[in-house]
């Protein structure tokens, strides 16, 4: 076996013992957290404070209705619909303003008066603008209010990038286009995949939040009525599904796709 061999499995059973401990805390921040979550619950009554039991139960009771699945489809469609917008449209101005000045100067007063604006008031008006009925009132509020994170996060990103990496691109005489591939794009993606990892968790709560005030549907609407028929197990219950699946689409579209783009470095010119 090779030095070089055995480095490589050095660092691989490194990394893994890394990939153990990590669980292993998570794990016990998990245990931890029912473990006071149960206590706290057994000394309130249930529609105070319903304990893992009592949501465990009701969990297992909407998993097992048609009209769970058909909420659950109408919320992630609004808030990934939302998210999409926001992200083309939050990168495309957050990259304008960081790469001219002046276009940051010009839209500084309206990016702090969207970032410092309350979401609530965002779905009063689209009720006002829009109506209650379909998608577009939540949709408005989901994209209204995660753009501006991507923006600010794509300005400072594009502001970051390594002038000197440029000049070295330029005097290896690589053309633009792969300037921006092998240079730029690295360099400002990880920046706007953290940016966007925030954004999804926070494009799925708007969505519930609008939904529940707006709409009569979705796990909003659903929540609502759990909340006007004092079913609080069932509340509980959807906000460990919606943690849930915030959570797996963090894990199965955003962390490989930031792991992707991290290992392609810039200094490859």
């Amino acid at each position: 076996m090779t030095n070089s061999t055995r480095s490589d499995a050095r660092v691989r059973g490194a990394g893994m013992l890394r990939a153990l401990e990590r669980a292993m805390w998570v794990v016990l921040g998990v245990l931890a957290l029912i473990s006071v979550w149960a206590y706290a619950a057994s000394r309130q009554p249930e529609y105070i404070l319903p304990g893992p039991d009592e949501t465990y139960a009701a969990l297992e009771a909407i998993l097992a209705t048609d009209a769970f699945w058909e909420a659950l489809r109408m919320t992630l469609f609004r808030s990934l619909a939302g998210l999409a917008i926001a992200l083309t449209a939050g990168v495309a101005w957050g990259s304008a303003m960081g790469k001219w000045k002046r276009v940051g100067w010009f839209f500084q007063p309206g990016l702090y008066l969207l970032l410092s604006t309350p979401a609530i008031v965002f779905v009063i008006l689209g009720m006002v603008w829009f109506g209650t009925a379909g998608d577009v009132v939540v949709i408005f509020v989901v994209t209204i209010v995660t753009a501006p994170l991507l923006a600010t996060a794509s300005a400072q990103a594009v502001r970051d990038v390594d002038r000197d990496l440029i000049e070295m691109a330029k005097v290896f005489r690589l053309s633009r286009w792969a300037t921006v591939r092998r240079v730029e794009i690295p360099m400002i993606a990880p920046p706007v995949l953290a940016a966007a990892t925030v954004a999804l968790g926070q494009s799925v709560r708007v969505c519930v939040m609008a939904e529940l005030l707006a709409t009569a549907t979705g796990v909003g609407g659903a929540i609502r009525m759990a909340q006007l028929n004092i079913e609080s197990p069932d509340i509980f219950a959807y906000a460990v599904v919606m943690a849930a699946i915030a959570f797996a689409l963090e894990a199965l579209l955003v962390s490989p796709l930031r792991s992707k783009i991290s290992n392609r470095r810039p200094d490859t010119v």
